[in-house]
């Protein structure tokens, strides 16, 4: 029986995946049964052996989660990275929390560029835990990077915010390239071409995701979507009926709290996605 080796998928390109292990980095491939079963995600934990003069991934191990746009498993916090420019999409913002709620991963929403301007996060004060940061100044880097010592860390959010300029800034060094705001459409360069994540001496791993809209699918019955916005399900118990989804029905204690006690934004971004999920299973059956 050929020996083993336990380790982490740490970037792909193409058929090669770079494996951490405890005996250093390992260039592999996969077995065929592996690719039928299904693609090998950046973030997995395997299992390699040498086969001749390669190595080979032997087995995949169950995922904890797993996200798509980028491919990518195994994470413990998203931090989500929004800046004053370019304006802010806080309706990918509310996605993006809500399918890190259903995948089991703590969101932490980032507020970039802060030496130049704060953004009114007050929304998001009962929803999730908020960072205010500079990538220029250091400001905030700190707490990041303390709250990503051990763990698996994915950065999503649009282009030209400064993902890989804050990832630089916990390293220390300019490690992934960074790109420039488009001046006259205010609109990001997508620098980061593929998912890889850096792997640190204290078990920390950090994923740069490439991209505008990680994590923007979300797959739940629009009538559970409540679930997951925790400053409206809060005010549930006053509804008239155990099941309110909060949008027609009579006597909604959210709508009565919509301005004091739930963000207005917040409200109309939850009706926004309601309809979507509902015109998309309407779709689905017909």
């Amino acid at each position: 029986m050929k020996a083993q080796l336990d380790g982490r998928v740490i970037k792909a390109v193409a058929s090669k995946f770079f494996v951490d292990t405890r005996d250093g980095v390992k260039v592999c491939f996969a077995r065929k049964r592996l690719k039928s079963d299904g693609s090998i995600f950046v973030g997995d934990y395997v299992s390699v052996a040498r086969d001749r003069d390669s190595f080979v991934i032997e087995v995949v191990k169950p995922r904890k989660n797993s996200l798509i746009r980028p491919y990518v498993s195994n994470i413990d916090i998203c931090f989500i990275v929004i800046a004053y420019e370019p304006q802010p999409d806080y309706l990918l913002v509310d996605k993006i929390i809500v399918n890190c709620h259903e995948q089991g991963i703590i969101p932490i929403l980032i507020c970039n560029k802060c030496d130049v301007a704060k953004l009114d996060l007050s929304e998001y004060s009962d929803v999730v835990k908020y960072i205010y940061c500079s990538a220029e100044t250091f400001a905030g880097i700190d707490e990041i990077a303390g709250l990503s010592k051990g763990r698996t860390i994915c950065f999503a959010g649009q282009s030209a915010v400064g993902k890989s300029s804050i990832i630089n800034a916990i390293l220390g060094s300019k490690v992934l390239e960074t790109g420039e705001l488009a001046k006259k459409i205010k609109r990001g360069k997508n620098t980061t071409r593929r998912t890889e994540i850096l792997s640190l001496d204290d078990g920390t791993y950090l994923v740069d995701t490439c991209g505008f809209s990680m994590l923007e699918a979300i797959d739940i019955e629009p009538e559970n979507l409540r679930i997951y916005f925790d400053d409206l399900e809060e005010f549930r118990p006053e509804c008239r009926f155990n099941t309110c989804t909060h949008i027609d029905e009579p006597d909604c204690a959210v709508k009565a709290h919509i301005g004091n006690g739930i963000g207005v934004g917040r409200y109309e971004r939850y009706k926004t996605l309601y309809y979507e999920l509902k015109e998309r299973k309407e779709n689905k059956y017909q």
